[in-house]
């Protein structure tokens, strides 16, 4: 299955699958963007709260399945699988969050967006200031801002859903495998 990426524009078509994107942000995590020496930029808790949606919080599994109905329901949506503590507290390493497409001038200070880092990873960061650059962002629990700026060019979405598992879903499958004795001793 194709992304749904169909603008002409070169670096932000987006021609890998659902599973693809899934295992790239899984692999890449959240907050592996590097931090620019810009400590005057901070991000306002009340702006998060506004335009970031909080996480539900579900058993393991009802949070890639639920991800996968939202996208399923709503065109111009993806969902992604985060890594790392960047978010905290807003969003917890293996949060499922689910971006929906937007052009840079729709976006605001205290909304997630999710872009293309300067590693070539997606990056899931709160929006702080715009710039004549692009927009700066920074992870909630990031002492410092990233140094890629955000544009059109790199800009993936922006969260429109969270959900929290309750536990790592490797951990939930290793768990419901060794309770179906699938398990075998390597002993």
């Amino acid at each position: 299955m194709q992304n749904k990426h169909t603008s002409g524009s070169s670096s932000r078509t987006v021609l890998f699958s659902r599973w693809a994107a899934f295992g790239l942000i899984t692999l890449s995590g959240f907050g592996w963007s590097g931090c620019a020496t810009q400590s005057t930029a901070r991000f306002s808790p009340q702006a998060v709260a506004a335009m970031s949606p909080a996480a539900e919080v579900v058993q393991p599994f009802e949070a890639m399945r639920l991800g996968k109905r939202y996208v399923a329901e709503h065109p111009g949506t993806e969902f992604l699988v985060g890594s790392g503590n960047s978010m905290l507290p807003l969003y917890k390493d293996h949060t499922v969050v689910v971006t929906q497409q937007v052009a840079v001038a729709d976006l605001k200070a205290g909304m997630t967006a999710v872009y293309f880092g300067d590693s070539g990873r997606p990056v899931a960061h709160v929006l702080v200031k715009k710039t004549s650059d692009g927009w700066i962002a920074m992870g909630v629990g990031n002492a410092k801002c990233d140094t890629t700026p955000v544009t059109q060019d790199n800009l993936l979405g922006v969260v429109v859903r969270a959900y929290e598992p309750t536990s790592s879903p490797l951990v939930a499958l290793l768990n419901e495998a060794a309770m179906k004795s699938s398990v075998a001793s390597m002993r």
